[in-house]
């Protein structure tokens, strides 16, 4: 009788430690795909309505709030960044400690904000998203992080 407790209690114990198993290295975030603009522009279908992971910079201005592949000088004003290349619409915005963060200018107009992130959020593609259905691809962030980055050279 004393061997069958002993072998319950063993097994009740491994019982234990495998669902603590399953349950912290089963349970982390597989079903997010790190991924680049690249990927996105060119198989949007793979990755729609899928939580993904992609840095860039985001630029908040007049009509215009996304996450872009990189940011260049405009032209029109001396160091004025633009953003440039592949554009994201990001829906709902940022962690306001993320957006208070971010660099600042104001010289064409109403103040814009930009800085470099790594954003983690669902993506959505196949309609028409953001300022007057600009954008076909979106960003929903769940979580957004703020990362060190040097203005470029004008």
């Amino acid at each position: 009788m004393k061997y069958v407790a002993i072998c319950s209690i063993k097994f009740l114990i491994a019982l234990f430690l495998v669902t603590l198993v399953v349950f912290t290295f089963g349970c982390n975030n597989s079903n997010e795909h790190e991924v680049t603009f690249e990927q996105l522009v060119s198989n949007p279908n793979q990755y729609d309505g899928k939580d993904i992971i992609l840095e860039g910079f985001f630029f908040h201005g007049f009509e215009i709030q996304v996450i872009v592949e990189r940011l260049d000088y405009s032209g029109y004003s001396e160091g004025h960044l633009v953003p440039k290349g592949e554009m994201i619409w990001i829906e709902g915005g940022m962690p306001s400690d993320v957006h208070e963060a971010m660099y600042i200018q104001d010289m064409m107009g109403p103040e814009e904000r930009y800085g470099k992130v790594r954003m983690t959020g669902k993506f959505e593609f196949g309609e028409q998203y953001g300022h007057l259905g600009s954008y076909n691809l979106q960003i929903v962030p769940s979580e957004v992080e703020l990362l060190e980055w040097s203005q470029p050279e004008p």
